[in-house]
């Protein structure tokens, strides 16, 4: 890992951190005006239909915020379990998550289609995530030690016939390459593509990195696949290795941001929750 000089904007959904250090990309993404995930020359995202597993287990997480709507990406990791950034479900407003019945997990939303839809009735997430806005760098940022808690398990009312995803806590690795064999990908909704999955296959990630449950990635994203799987494909097989939740960007008046990294949470930090969470 390269380090690069200068502060970074780490930012989940429109949530921004300072980071210092990334992972330096061969082809850069050039500056845009807006604030994007999209790290490669070109976008290598990628529409998917998610009529089959491992992708019927994506789904958009709506979230009521008082008068506004929010979205974020999660995957369901049981029948009635679905992964996602705890940012996601984080009200500034209260200073407070949001009550479970403030979100909605719809399953393999495909525009007007989708597979299933189920409100939630829990939510658990890291008891060291500290987010309240007196606990922010500023009051639109998220510190650089939180990324690694930044995880939600969502536990919805009823069971969905999708499928789920198995959690695979890989260590310290550089992926794909130390699983043997198989590839990465990242699926989402980014807010460019609302409701239509969009996938970035053939991507990179190491776990534990920059930080002991961080993950850094090279997988193009858009704020709205916060919370998005990153996955390991091998044939017929899949699982989930970590979740995406923010991008170091760099910002150039008027030139514009540069996305640099993407940034998320190993699957070692939720894995134990996980396992709770499937047995209640």
């Amino acid at each position: 890992m390269n380090a690069l000089n200068g502060k970074r904007r780490l930012l989940g959904l429109s949530l921004l951190g300072m980071l210092l250090g990334a992972t330096a990309l061969a082809q850069q993404a050039p500056p845009t005006n807006y604030r994007s995930g999209v790290l490669s020359a070109h976008d290598q995202r990628v529409p998917v239909a998610p009529d089959r597993w491992p992708w019927s287990s994506v789904g958009r997480l709506n979230v009521i915020l008082g008068l506004r709507r929010s979205f974020c990406t999660g995957t369901l990791i049981g029948p009635r379990q679905v992964i996602t950034a705890a940012h996601c479900l984080f009200d500034g407003n209260i200073n407070a998550f949001v009550k479970p019945q403030s979100i909605h997990f719809v399953a393999a939303q495909n525009k007007e289609k989708f597979a299933a839809h189920a409100v939630a009735t829990a939510i658990v997430t890291s008891p060291d995530f500290r987010f309240r806005v007196e606990e922010r760098p500023r009051w639109d940022q998220i510190a650089f030690d939180m990324v690694k808690n930044d995880w939600a398990i969502v536990t919805i009312e009823q069971s969905l016939p999708s499928g789920s995803v198995p959690i695979r806590a890989i260590s310290t690795a550089k992926l794909p390459d130390d699983a043997g064999q198989g590839e990465l990908a990242l699926a989402g909704y980014g807010r460019d593509h609302a409701f239509v999955l969009s996938a970035h296959k053939g991507c990179t990630a190491r776990t534990d990195a920059p930080a002991a449950g961080m993950m850094v990635h090279t997988c193009d994203s858009m704020p709205g696949e916060s919370g998005s799987p990153v996955l390991l494909l091998d044939g017929d097989k899949a699982w989930l290795v970590g979740i995406h939740t923010a991008v170091s960007s760099q910002f150039t008046p008027q030139v514009g941001y540069r996305a640099m990294a993407g940034y998320g949470v190993s699957a070692s930090m939720f894995e134990e929750a996980a396992r709770t969470a499937l047995a209640n």
